[in-house]
């Protein structure tokens, strides 16, 4: 790393950097103490845990050290990595990190990241946080979602400031995160979001001349016109924060921090959440109507079935792929049971739910790759465990066929990825956000039915299609070994990974 440093910084002199890699002080006395950095940039490792007593990672430190970690047992490294960062900064300076979404968007306090948020809240400015592609890294075989956080901490004076205002509405009996939106809506903090899609290579790694982030120049250097880069939009940001109207191409917005901070419950802070809010309220056709889910749908929270009281009756278990097909899952596959008869639950940790034809029922794990459909009247009763939540549709204005294409259409797959967080390959979908989320449907049936027509003809010829195709290959392969119709067991990676 050293080495790499001499040849990106040419001015570089020995005796002012120094690489350690315990948390714990700097040897060169001009580098030891607090608040000596005005600048600190990286993309720290993460998804480890950190527990008390470490030593290859705290050094001579403990995590009491760390207000983030006060009262745990073990905290992730990125929360530690980040507390200290903005440790080592001087009043007024900065930070640029690169951060797994969870930290932004993770709501249970198990898992340790509102209460991050409220110490970047309570430290200094959200100045901008910019949106990664899932890809990001995977050619370096992270498979995470990240973004950048841009973050400035308090000069004294503004420290002093956050504190009269959030001291006084504690004070006033409200809570710590209250409090905090209280003392910045006094403070008139604004905030840039960006969402980059293309970052100046595809997913494979090989280079692409899209870059949303900015344009190259020259030499390796920054091209003078960044015009349609979030570059160019975050230098229009800061020209006039107030009056900043934000773009679509690329995804950029601004936010008062206190309006940010209370938009949701757990005070989520990822662009591409926000970013989708504000597309949100602009699409509406004309002529349909705009409803939150939760007005149209309710979860069957009491439809579980005890499948063990019936030892040998057959029941249909349904599993969902990533293009909205429901298909039976297969038994005597992975860690299924070598038939779907009652006897063979006795043992399963899981809990049982039996769907009808209509609910919509969804993966709460792999919303966000498309795994949402309609139960057709074939698979009526069949069962899902927990993680696919299932909700009757009580609106009678929707045809539960259009509600099928609706959600998979790819506006709402765009609304599904918005929604989810964490930052792994498997993502959660909360059910209060997909709840509040809004649809927008034609209120006439008739007007639902020619609209999806068409995709119900395609979709008839194509099941046509495959079965002559099926039917070919069989006659083919008989003609090789002479095995009639007998078919191999599929084998179906998304299958195995829901195991």
């Amino acid at each position: 790393m050293m080495a790499d440093m001499k040849l990106a910084v040419p001015s570089w002199q020995r005796s002012r950097w120094q690489c350690r890699h315990r948390d714990t002080a700097f040897d060169k006395p001009r580098l030891r103490g607090r608040g000596r950095f005005q600048r600190v940039v990286g993309n720290p490792p993460f998804g480890d845990e950190v527990p008390e007593g470490d030593e290859d990672h705290l050094g001579s430190n403990s995590l009491a050290s760390f207000a983030v970690a006060r009262g745990r047992d073990a905290v992730a490294s990125e929360h530690a990595i980040l507390e200290r960062s903005i440790t080592f900064l001087d009043r007024g300076g900065r930070l640029g990190l690169i951060l797994p979404d969870g930290l932004f968007n993770n709501q249970g306090e198990i898992s340790n990241c509102p209460r991050v948020r409220r110490f970047l809240a309570e430290n200094g400015y959200v100045e901008a946080i910019v949106s990664l592609p899932d890809y990001a890294f995977r050619k370096a075989g992270a498979q995470n979602k990240t973004s950048i956080l841009f973050f400035r901490k308090f000069t004294q004076a503004e420290e002093q400031a956050f504190r009269t205002a959030f001291n006084t509405a504690m004070e006033h009996d409200e809570d710590e995160s209250k409090a905090i939106a209280t003392a910045w809506k006094s403070l008139s903090h604004r905030v840039f979001l960006a969402e980059a899609n293309q970052v100046g290579y595809a997913p494979t790694g090989v280079t692409s001349p899209l870059n949303d982030l900015y344009r190259g120049g020259s030499g390796g250097q920054l091209a003078d016109d960044q015009t349609g880069t979030i570059l160019g939009e975050f230098r229009s940001f800061l020209a006039s924060p107030a009056t900043y109207a934000g773009s679509t191409k690329p995804d950029c917005m601004m936010i008062p921090f206190d309006v940010l901070w209370e938009a949701h419950s757990s005070h989520r802070l990822d662009p591409k959440y926000f970013l989708f809010k504000r597309e949100e309220q602009t699409i509406t056709p004309k002529g349909w109507i705009r409803e939150p889910l939760k007005r149209l749908m309710r979860r069957r929270a009491n439809h579980e079935v005890d499948p063990t009281t019936s030892p040998e009756q057959t029941v249909v278990v349904m599993t969902l792929g990533q293009n909205g097909e429901i298909r039976p899952r297969e038994a005597g596959k992975g860690r299924n049971p070598p038939e779907w008869r009652g006897m063979y639950f006795e043992d399963s940790p899981s809990q049982w739910f039996a769907a009808r034809a209509g609910d919509v029922v969804f993966s709460s794990i792999d919303l966000w790759k498309g795994c949402i459909s309609v139960v057709p009247p074939a698979f009526d009763g069949a069962l899902v465990t927990k993680e696919f939540p299932i909700y009757e549709v009580v609106d009678g204005r929707l045809d539960p066929e259009f509600l099928s294409c609706l959600l998979r259409s790819r506006y709402y797959q765009r609304a599904f990825r918005a929604i989810t967080t964490g930052h792994s390959n498997r993502r959660r979908t909360q059910q209060e956000d997909f709840e509040e989320l809004e649809v927008c449907f034609p209120p006439d049936q008739a007007e639902q039915a020619r609209l999806i027509a068409g995709i119900q003809s395609a979709r008839t010829d194509q099941r046509q299609v495959n079965a002559l195709l099926l039917a070919k290959l069989l006659e083919f392969n008989d003609s090789i070994d002479g095995r009639g119709a007998e078919q191999l067991p599929e084998v179906d990676a998304a299958e195995q990974e829901e195991q």
